[in-house]
This record gives C-alpha cells, structure tokens and sequence, in this order.
C-alpha cells in the first residue's frame, strides 16, 4: 500500500462542490429491467438530464438496423449472437445504476454519434464515464469471425469532437484498449478542453482495420454524460470524522483503503 502526502488544509476538503442537476444518467427514461431501447419506436432522438443523444434506427423490411445511441439496462456481460449488443462489458451502469446508454458508430451512416442540449443550446462539456460493450470486450479478448484478437500492439481508440456553430474544434482521445490492456470498468473522460460547443460527436478507430474498414466491433457504452471531474467533486465532509477514515475520491467512505485519508492538516492518498 503506497502512500502520497501532499500538504492542503483540511478546510479545503469541507468546501460543498455542487453536482450538476442536467447529467444524463439515462435513469430518468423508466426502462424495465433487462430491456433496451434502439429506436424502433422512429422517435429519432432522447433526452436525459439536459442532453439529447440522436439515434437512427431503418426498417428494412425484413430486417432493421440502428446506430447512434440506445440505451439498456441488460446485465449480461456475454456476446453470443447479434441479439446481445446491447450488452456491456460490466453488466450495469456507473457506480452499479440500471440504465447505460450503447452507442454504435458506423462508418456508413449519415452522422456520426452525437449529442446536443435539449434546447439546442451552446454548453461547456465536463465528463462521462465510458467502458466496453460486451461486443467489442469478447471481440477483442478472444477474436470473431471477422476480428483478430488483440495483442500488446493493437490499440482501441475512442475520438470526442466537439462543433461550435458547424466549426470543428478541440477533440479528445480515450483509449478502451491499448498496450494489452482492454478496458473493463467504468473510467470516467474529461471533456473539459473541448471548450464551448452546442454539439459533440463520437467515433471510433482500431489497429485491425482491413481493406472493407474496422474489423473491432465499433460499440461502446457511456454513462452520467455531464458529470464532473470526480478529482474536483469531494463532496462536503465534516471535518472531525476526517481522521482514521478512508474516502474515494468523490468524497464516499471506502473499505477498500484506497482513497484519501487525512492527518494533521494533510491529505495522504493511498493507492
């Protein structure tokens, strides 16, 4: 167990850091257990906390097809067949919620996926916590039909563009694998540096890219689009139950011993 110490009042900690109203936790879309939405319903869009996440969903007629953003709140993490794609890599949303939302990005359709606010206004992005869809988890771990499974070379890569006024701007880069490593948890993305936007589109790239496009499965899942930076969002902590206590990073009490902890007027992280 490694400690830091670094020196900061404990008065610094007790300061109430308020958590925005509008994050998405898509909760507030009333999906039953085990379901999911993908758009059949031809509503085009939904909106959660103070966000709208597009959706494209095409009857065929004889088959369908969607991408964009879905949501669900399935807790299988296994991919067998098409049908499970709704599945994430962990089995439900950040901090163990219900609802998730899927987003799938295909190179053929006619936008990438993107979300705006609700009332089509500019907004300063902060974060959200992503993780793997149990497609592109399985996929990657052991290969498929059409993609290799992955080494310590191949990388996975998420791409967030933010737009002002139909301008391109800053984007943001979030790895799902790399290095041998395959994300398989919630890990939150600071969206912070994209600025000023009134919308953000998601894209996805991959080392195993073939000669028809990217072989990888192109889904992720996103949750608490909107959320803070949890390094910035220590809730208020009365500061004499601080000693001989451990908290996360979000100010909660954790048994894990990993966390904060405070002595004499100093924060010592343990990891």
């Amino acid at each position: 167990m490694k400690k830091i110490y670094i020196s900061i009042l404990c008065a610094a900690l007790t300061c109430t850091v308020s958590m925005a109203q509008n994050v998405a936790t898509f909760e507030d879309l009333g999906l039953a257990t085990e379901s999911y939405w993908d758009g059949s319903d031809g509503s085009a869009v939904f909106t959660s906390g103070d966000f709208s996440f597009v959706n494209n969903f095409t009857d065929w007629g004889g088959y369908t097809s969607w991408d964009g953003f879905a949501y669900s709140s399935m807790t299988s993490t296994v991919y067998a067949a098409l049908s499970d794609q709704f599945n994430s890599c962990v089995g439900h949303g950040y901090d163990n919620s219900k609802t998730y939302a899927v987003v799938y990005f295909s190179a053929y359709a006619a936008s990438a996926p993107t979300i705006i606010e609700k009332n089509a206004s500019s907004f300063e992005p902060k974060g959200f916590y992503v993780t793997n869809s149990a497609y592109a988890y399985t996929s990657m771990c052991n290969g498929d039909s059409y993609a290799k499974k992955f080494d310590e070379t191949d990388w996975f890569l998420l791409t967030i563009t933010g737009y002002l006024n139909n301008e391109k701007g800053n984007t943001v880069e979030f790895y799902l694998a790399k290095d041998g490593n395959i994300v398989n948890d919630w890990q939150y993305v600071d969206l912070s540096s994209l600025g000023t936007v009134d919308q953000i589109q998601f894209s996805l790239s991959s080392s195993d890219t073939g000669q028809w496009g990217m072989n990888t499965p192109s889904y992720f899942c996103m949750d608490n689009f909107g959320d803070a930076n949890p390094l910035t969002s220590i809730k208020s902590i009365d500061t004499q139950e601080l000693n001989n206590r451990t908290y996360d990073l979000q100010g909660r009490l954790s048994n894990e011993n990993k966390g904060f902890q405070v002595n004499n007027g100093r924060v010592i992280f343990v990891k």
